[in-house]
């Protein structure tokens, strides 16, 4: 299935928010955490996860884009600007090609960029003295369950402050 181009709906797609994590298993079983910010910003094999219609992105897009809007399934668990400093965070991570999740924490720290992240940053107390810039645990659940990493057994978290 094959959908024209239109750029009107492309724009109405492009601005609808989603924000939301959705665990896919393919057909081979591997499982998938997709976090879903817009619709527009969706990789290619994250679309072709999503939606098995549609022949190209714009019909894939248009199709995942009626299904939310229909169900009424917009999601407000994130504001725009903590989907923003997220969609930032795992940029820097995957740019950066970081195996383990303090790599981007100590980059950012080592580049002065905890700014950018005003919504998300904290500082966290991981006992015994040790408190480090970093993210806060709900961001951390949503950036551990995106990229499929897991903590790699660091030292647990034993209280955090916003900052």
């Amino acid at each position: 299935m094959k959908i024209q181009y239109q750029a009107k709906l492309y724009k109405k797609i492009a601005n609808f928010p989603i924000n939301d994590i959705i665990t896919i298993t393919n057909r081979k079983g591997r499982v998938f955490n997709i976090f879903i910010g817009k619709i527009t910003n969706l990789s290619w094999r994250n679309l072709q996860l999503l939606e098995r219609d549609g022949d190209d992105r714009f019909s894939k897009m248009v199709l995942l884009y009626e299904k939310y809007k229909s169900n009424n399934q917009k999601q407000t668990k994130l504001s725009e600007k903590e989907l923003d400093e997220i969609s930032k965070y795992l940029e820097i991570y995957k740019n950066n090609n970081f195996f383990y999740h303090y790599e981007i924490n100590n980059y950012i720290s080592k580049n002065n960029m905890w700014d950018e992240f005003p919504t998300i940053r904290s500082l966290n107390n991981h006992g015994k003295g040790k408190i480090v810039h970093g993210i806060q645990p709900k961001y951390f659940k949503i950036i551990c369950q995106t990229l499929d990493i897991t903590d790699n057994n660091g030292d647990n978290l034993k209280d955090y402050q916003p900052y």
